[in-house]
């Protein structure tokens, strides 16, 4: 299996390389077939994704799918640039959680006004 630098992930972002357990994968082929759609996707490529997919909940048939596009591994000596560094999805977690709050709310609401 092929070793690559951070560097060179870098430089295939336009590729469709990210990065999932310091393992690289080209999902480019998958795009269209992914459930979140192809931004999710896109929006990680050059860059660590394993954060956001291990926070995603991903089932063993997601790993088993991702296996198909693994291409190799990072070289555990090499340096991620800032930009590369996984982000998570904690504006999407806090976007979710506010939804929530206000769908209670108003259905605390409704049922207050309705009798």
């Amino acid at each position: 299996m092929s070793t690559y630098t951070w560097q060179q992930v870098a430089q295939n972002q336009k590729n469709g390389w990210l990065v999932i357990d310091g393992i690289v994968y080209d999902p480019t082929l998958y795009l269209n077939q992914h459930p979140g759609g192809p931004a999710v996707l896109q929006n990680r490529f050059g860059k660590d994704a394993t954060r956001d997919f291990n926070e995603t909940g991903h089932t063993s048939g997601a790993r088993q799918i991702l296996e198909k596009y693994k291409i190799g591994i990072v070289d555990k000596g090499s340096t991620q640039e800032s930009w590369q560094v996984g982000g998570g999805t904690t504006a999407n977690a806090q976007l979710f959680a506010f939804l929530i709050v206000a769908i209670v709310i108003v259905f605390i609401l409704l049922n207050v006004f309705a009798k």
